[in-house]
Formats: C-alpha cells, sequence, structure tokens
C-alpha cells in the first residue's frame, strides 16, 4: 500500500505568505474600537485607524417588526447599547428593549472583535422570548468620517451609488489618505439570505425568469449623492427585506416606436398584435432598445403563440456594440414552447443592476432556424416601485446572529481590492491558509445560501450564473472541501430526499420549482462517498435504508452481472454532454468510477469482496494503453486524453491511503498533456500554465489538436460545437478546468512526477493573474483566445475549486485543522484512514 507523504509548503506558498507579512508589517497604525456615547443616550463603536476616525454611525443598527401576518409593524431606529465592556481590541453592547406595539421583550448583544491588523468582525445577536415568532428586517448603516474619494464594489472601482448586485457581495471607500475600507458578509446560510434573483420556468419551459417576491436587493447598498441632501452618504447592508413585485406601484412604459426586424424577417402590427414571419436560416423575430435602466425592477408581460418555440434575449449595448446577456432574470430562454392554436403568457420580471449606463436590447422570435410563424399579443413592460415586507424571523425562545465584516488596508486597485474582499472575508471566518486557498473559500461562503424566503436549508449553487440551482456533483466538491459539520450534514440530507423508489440520487434541486433529473451518472457514488466522509469525520449514524437502496442502485445500474465491467448511459464525471443508448463500457473514467464506488460500498459495512473491487481496479488499468503510454478516454477514439481519467486514482488515494495505478501509468499520461497558455510573469515561465481538459494527440506539430467533426466523442453536440475550428480551447474542447487540473497534479504528485509542483504553482498563478481583470475562481480558462473580452462572463466565480484545500491535505501543503471548523470533528474520526 503506498503511504502518504507530507511535504514542505510549495515556492508560491510561502512567497504568499511573505508578501502577506510584509504588507501587515507595513500597515503601521493599528485599528481600534472606541465606544462612544453615555448612559444616557447609549452607547454605539466607531472604527479608528490609529488616530484617525474611519468610520462612525448613528447607532448599531434599525429593525422593523411585524408579527407573522403582517398586520402589526414598528421600528426600533439606530438601536444603541445600554451598557458596555471591552477594550481597543474587543467590544460588548448590550440592552434589553420594550416593544409596546408588539407587547413583546427583546434582548440584543453586540460584540466587535479585531480580527488581526486589517480585518474586524461585528455580530449581532437578538433574543425574544415574548411572541411565537416575528418577521423583521435589519439594517446596518455606516457613513465614512470623511468624504471619500469614491466608492468602490467587486466589479466596478467607482461606483455612483445604489445597491449592489454582483458576483461578489462587497463594497467599500478610498479614504482621502488612499485606505480602502470594505464592508463584508457571513455566508447567506449564516446570516439568512439569499442572492438569487430567478427561477426556471413552470413545467418543461427553457430557461429562467425573475421572481415576483425578490429577495435582498438591497444586501449591499450606498446612498447616492441625490439621497443624501439631509444625510451622510453612507454604505448599508440589509437584511431579511424581499420586494413584492406584485405590490407597490406600477407603469407601463413605451416600447412600440422601434422594433427592428432580425434576419429579413416580415413584421407586421394590427392593434395590439405583433405578426412574426420568418423563411431564412438563422433567427427570426425583432429587435428594440428595451425601456431599462440601471438600478430598476421591470417586468415583461405578453401572449404568444406559433409553430415554433420562442426565444427572448436580453444584451447590453455598450457604444453601439451588442455585449454580454443581462444576468438577474430572465436568461436562457431559448425555446419557450409554444402553441399554434392557442395563446400562452409569457411573464418575467427582471432586476436591472448597475449596467454602466449601456442600453440593453431585447430579441423577441425564434432561434430554430426554419420557417416561423409567430404571434404576439398585449407586449408591455412594466417599471415597478414594489412594496417591501419583511421575512428573516426571530422565533420564540432562540437567538439569532447577523455577522458582518469590516477590512482596512491601503489601496493598491481594483484587482488587489477583489482578491482582498475574498481573502479578508476568509480571514474574518478564522481560516487559514494561503491567499489563493482564502479566496476560494471566500468565494464558497458568498455562493451558499438560504433555498427561498420559506426554507432556511442552505443551498450552494455552483456560480451566480447556474443559479439558482444547486447541482449535485458541484456541491460535493464544494461542501466536502470544508469540516463544517451542520453544513455537510445538512446538503447530504438534502440530496438524499431527492433519492427515487430505484435508489438514484438526482442530479439538480432548484428552489421555487421541481426537477425529476435523476439519472445512472456518478451522484449517486458520490453521494455514498459523501456519506462515508461524514460517519468518518463527525461519527454520524448514516441512514441505512437510504444507503442500502442506493448500494442497490449503483450495483444494479453499474455492473448488473457483477463481472467488474462498469457500463452506464453516462460519464461518470464532468464532461457530461452526451448520452449513450445502449450504455457504453468503453469510458476509463467510469471504470474508475466503479471501483472507487465498490470500495466506498465496502467501507460503509455491505459484502463485497476484495476480489470483486480487484477485477474492477484491474479493469481500470487495463484502460492504460502500453503504445500511446495514456490512459483511454473512450476506447473508440483513443487518441483523445483527459485530466478527468487520474479522477478515480485521486480518490483512492485521498479517500483509502492506496493507489489503483502505477507510477508509470500515471506519470506517462500527465506527460503526454501539454501545457498551454505560456506566460512571462508565471512562476515558471518555462512551462504553460493550463493544460486542456481534454483534446487529441497527434503525430504532428505540436503534438495535438483539438476536437473535429470528423474526430470527436461528443456525437450531435460536438458535430454542432466542435466543428471547423469552432470553440477550440473552450469549454470541453480544450478549456482548463482548475479543479480536475489541480486533483491530477497532486496524482502526480503523490506517484513521484517530476513536474507536479511546477504545474501546480503555475496553474494557481493562471486563476489568479493570466486573465488581470478577473482574480478569482473561474469554470474554466479558455486554451486557445486572442483577447481577454472573449472569455465568458457566465464562468466566473465557479465554487467547486474549493476542492483544492482537500487536494492540498493530500499532497501535505495544508492540515485539516486551518479550516474554522475543524474543531467540529472528534479527535478520534480520521476521514483519510480507512
Amino acid at each position: 500500500m503506498m503511504r502518504l507523504k507530507y511535504y514542505q509548503p510549495a515556492k508560491w506558498i510561502l512567497l504568499l505568505l511573505a508578501a502577506i507579512v510584509n504588507i501587515n508589517t507595513g500597515f503601521a497604525q493599528k485599528l481600534s474600537l472606541k465606544t462612544m456615547g453615555d448612559d444616557t443616550r447609549g452607547y454605539y463603536v466607531n472604527i479608528y485607524k490609529g488616530e484617525k476616525l474611519l468610520v462612525t454611525r448613528e447607532g448599531e443598527f434599525s429593525l422593523q417588526l411585524n408579527n407573522l401576518d403582517l398586520s402589526a409593524e414598528t421600528r426600533l431606529l439606530n438601536w444603541k447599547g445600554e451598557q458596555w465592556t471591552g477594550n481597543k481590541d474587543s467590544v460588548t453592547l448590550t440592552g434589553k428593549t420594550y416593544i409596546p406595539e408588539l407587547d413583546a421583550n427583546l434582548s440584543v448583544e453586540v460584540r466587535y472583535r479585531i480580527i488581526n491588523e486589517n480585518v474586524i468582525k461585528k455580530t449581532v445577536r437578538m433574543f425574544q422570548p415574548s411572541m411565537p415568532g416575528m418577521y423583521f428586517i435589519m439594517n446596518q448603516t455606516s457613513v465614512p468620517a470623511e468624504s471619500p474619494e469614491r466608492f468602490v464594489t467587486f466589479e466596478h472601482e467607482d461606483f455612483p451609488g445604489g445597491f449592489v448586485h454582483e458576483m461578489f457581495p462587497a463594497v467599500g471607500f478610498v479614504t482621502p489618505d488612499n485606505d480602502v475600507v470594505g464592508f463584508l458578509t457571513d455566508a447567506g446560510f449564516k446570516n439568512h439570505y439569499t442572492r438569487n434573483t430567478r427561477r426556471r420556468f413552470t413545467g418543461r419551459g427553457g430557461g429562467f425568469v425573475g421572481m415576483r417576491l425578490l429577495p435582498d436587493p438591497n444586501l449591499f447598498s450606498v446612498s447616492k449623492p441625490d439621497e443624501a441632501d439631509s444625510i451622510p452618504v453612507s454604505i448599508s447592508q440589509v437584511f431579511g427585506e424581499l420586494y413584492n413585485l406584485d405590490a407597490g406601484v406600477d407603469s407601463v412604459v413605451d416600447i412600440f416606436d422601434n422594433l427592428i426586424p432580425v434576419n429579413e424577417t416580415a413584421i407586421s402590427t394590427n392593434e395590439n398584435v405583433i405578426e412574426i414571419k420568418g423563411e431564412k436560416e438563422g433567427r427570426a423575430g425583432f429587435e428594440f432598445i428595451a425601456p431599462f435602466s440601471d438600478q430598476n425592477f421591470y417586468t415583461v408581460l405578453f401572449e404568444c403563440k406559433g409553430n415554433q418555440p420562442l426565444s427572448l434575449k436580453l444584451f447590453r449595448i455598450k457604444n453601439g456594440h451588442k455585449t454580454v446577456e443581462l444576468e438577474h432574470g430572465i436568461k436562457y430562454i431559448d425555446s419557450f414552447p409554444l402553441f399554434e392554436d392557442s395563446w400562452t403568457t409569457f411573464e418575467g420580471s427582471i432586476m436591472i443592476p448597475f449596467i454602466e449606463g449601456d442600453s440593453v436590447s431585447m430579441f423577441v422570435g425564434s432561434q430554430v432556424g426554419k420557417h416561423c410563424d409567430m404571434e404576439i399579443r398585449n407586449l408591455r413592460i412594466f417599471k415597478h416601485q414594489p412594496a417591501s415586507q419583511p421575512y428573516n424571523y426571530l422565533p420564540l425562545g432562540e437567538n439569532v446572529e447577523k455577522t458582518t465584516y469590516l477590512f482596512v488596508e491601503p489601496w493598491e486597485s481594483h484587482q488587489q481590492f477583489m482578491i482582498s474582499a475574498q481573502s479578508r472575508l476568509s480571514e474574518g471566518m478564522g481560516f487559514q491558509g494561503s491567499t489563493f486557498e482564502k479566496m476560494l473559500y471566500g468565494n464558497l461562503n458568498m455562493l451558499t445560501w438560504i433555498m427561498d424566503t420559506q426554507n432556511f436549508d442552505p443551498l450552494n449553487v455552483p456560480n451566480m450564473n447556474y443559479a439558482p440551482d444547486m447541482y449535485n456533483r458541484d456541491a460535493f466538491f464544494s461542501i466536502v472541501a470544508t469540516y463544517n459539520r451542520d453544513l455537510n450534514l445538512s446538503i447530504w440530507e438534502q440530496w438524499g430526499k431527492t433519492q427515487t423508489p430505484e435508489g438514484g440520487i438526482g442530479t439538480i434541486i432548484t428552489p421555487l420549482m421541481g426537477s425529476v433529473e435523476a439519472k445512472d451518472n456518478e451522484a449517486t457514488i458520490q453521494w455514498l462517498m459523501w456519506g462515508l466522509l461524514n460517519q468518518r469525520r463527525f461519527g454520524v449514524e448514516l441512514p441505512q435504508e437510504k444507503i442500502s437502496r442506493a448500494v442497490d442502485y449503483v450495483l444494479n445500474e453499474f455492473d448488473a452481472d457483477r463481472d467488474g465491467v462498469c457500463e452506464a448511459h453516462f460519464m461518470l464525471g464532468q464532461i457530461d454532454i452526451i448520452d449513450y443508448t445502449p450504455k457504453t463500457s468503453q469510458l476509463a473514467l467510469n471504470q474508475g468510477m466503479l471501483a472507487i464506488a465498490l470500495r466506498t460500498i465496502r467501507e460503509l459495512g455491505f459484502e463485497v469482496s476484495e476480489e470483486y473491487i480487484s477485477r474492477a481496479e484491474q479493469e481500470y488499468r487495463n484502460f492504460y494503453d502500453e503504445d500511446r503510454k495514456h490512459l483511454l478516454f473512450d476506447r473508440n477514439y483513443p487518441e483523445i486524453i483527459s485530466v478527468t481519467d487520474l479522477e478515480p486514482e485521486f480518490f483512492s488515494l485521498w479517500m483509502f491511503e492506496r493507489p489503483i495505478l502505477t507510477d508509470e501509468m500515471v506519470k506517462n499520461h500527465l506527460d503526454q498533456i501539454p501545457a498551454l497558455n505560456k506566460s512571462s510573469d508565471a512562476p515558471y515561465p518555462e512551462m504553460g500554465t493550463t493544460a486542456p481538459i481534454l483534446l487529441r494527440l497527434t503525430d504532428e506539430e505540436p503534438g495535438y489538436a483539438f476536437l473535429s467533426s470528423d474526430y470527436q466523442p461528443f456525437g450531435d453536440f460536438g458535430e454542432a460545437n466542435y466543428s471547423g475550428d469552432k470553440n477550440d480551447g473552450w469549454y470541453y474542447n480544450g478549456g482548463s478546468w482548475f479543479r480536475a487540473e489541480y486533483c491530477a497534479y497532486v496524482t502526480g504528485l503523490k506517484h513521484g512526477w517530476a513536474k507536479a509542483r511546477k504545474r501546480m504553482e503555475n496553474r494557481v498563478w493562471a486563476e489568479m493573474y493570466l486573465n488581470p481583470h478577473w482574480p478569482f475562481s473561474k469554470e474554466f480558462i479558455p486554451t486557445k483566445w486572442d483577447s481577454f473580452q472573449e472569455w465568458w462572463p457566465s464562468t466566473r466565480g465557479l465554487c467547486w475549486n474549493v476542492f483544492m484545500l482537500q487536494a492540498n491535505e493530500l499532497a501535505g501543503l495544508r492540515t485539516p485543522g486551518m479550516d474554522p471548523d475543524y474543531d467540529s470533528v472528534s479527535e478520534n474520526q480520521n476521514f483519510s484512514k480507512p
């Protein structure tokens, strides 16, 4: 059996830690807390850097409190403590308030703590022993002590004001002394918010529509100058508020003077009906500049019928040029189903965040590319001034907490602000690690929020582009990277509730709508692996009936005849763009995953013989081609190589401390995979910084080729997307996916591959700096591109890359105790020990 080896930290970790030390050392004046007020007026806390006041406030927070039917309401403005204890590094305020409108008592504790030279943590704890329950909205407002040079957010270096809804929730201001003061929030599943703005369509209609009850629109906001006539410019963090788009004030906006036919489509208007007739290939329909403006809320409403599915697309227009698709509501409406003889209603709300004053182009029509005969009736756009309602819940006799963070450091650049927003959040949470590990951990927490306003169970989405959906494999890699007991058990149990009568585990959980997708992919295997990890880490007793059904499902679906050969309709991994009918046994990854599944089942206490597992493991080894010197991704396409084929080997080393493949197999496989995206700024500029997840090896220079229409394993999808050099180096046609690639390198490290450390360090550098505008985790990095403007915005912020934490534990580059939740793990449990 291979024994795990532990290594000294890699050079890039030491350099990053040294940089952090230098930054902190240079931050000469310390942060401090100063309690203001007196016994009569109450107490609150100001924040100083040295002797310089940075942040002040009129009170610690304001509350709107309602009973549960919203028939009674009261407001508690600018709460201050009755007593305080502490010093310049830690302050606790306490107080009790009687609320006559609700005939209720409220106890409050506000705690400030300086975490390090840059970060302050603030926690508000509330308790009420009087009512069965209350709804509330909490607003924490912070005022810059001096007029700021400008406000900044995660996506904008100069933010004009209003609500902030971006890929990562962070806002700050730059002081006249050139410090940046940043404001952050704890995870949504802890602070009870969601950043979701949309849901899937009713039924099987394609795409997303905006929600009518829109939660947390003002989670972060900056008071605009025109709102500040009588109050100072400020930053607010609001928890527990939703906008009701079916209440408040609506107004209809005019849209009928600028409809532009697309692709020679015949457009005619008869009163309130627009007829669309298209004969050419490509799109058929019309476009117009929608009457949308920054930081407003709208609804698009019409009836439609026709012989083709309807498409509705929204794109930002900058300087006359179409750019990215608009987020935060209507999106991916490519095939909304229509009927030829009856009207169907389309209604979708849209949150317009700050879009830099861009115009918005709307397309309505068909993208099928066939004869189109469609009618649109009563097309209207409403602008909303929605009603505000509370939804956060303060139960009887239980504490509720809200935690926020503030960080201060010298302003360097917007790029550094993005890095700091992620890493300082993790420091505030008590997480230890390299800068990039902190960034990944912070990103994970900002993508884990509550299911919806009526369900405070945690939901983990891959990134904002995928919201609201929680995907099984993404949640597995994201959540098992942490040692948070409650989070691991809660989300694992949610997946257990999707189990079908046959024992399969669902693929997607999507709020406010159902999903019936449960198929023979890797979801059920990973659910069993996750259950085994929970048992080892936390000593929990697993639900044996559900576990047993899942075991039977895996055995019967993937190896019904028990010969150790895996057969499946789908890839048992992330490259899930084709299904196989009949089942295939030609995929290396699938065979390796069967071997992992069998050993997992055995470790869970079921009767699976070692001889049976050995047969499956040998079949995995049999995918190694001695002549080509790599594992065959698909035996039908022997020139194709993929880093994902080493994933079962990683799992075996990580979970069971034992190899399946030989050193020669692993090292030769990795030697065949090219390193692309060379950069002189990388730690090792002589080699590339990224590797394609999948490509074809050739005998001609440069020794590889991307997929083509005549050589690709993905059927109709591949022909449509990977022919004629289309999408070369993108997505699964050679895109570089951090998690899969990094885990493959760690696998190589454990097998003695000489290039492992350098490739690991270069790949981390690429994720942070290859695109200097995007210093954060991404779904994939293209390996063939001409400009940063080509990179897909939809890839930004993918959180499953946080699985790097577990890869680095296997590599000996970090220890479990660096996770702030590891103290919840019994010292008698060792998840890596079989």
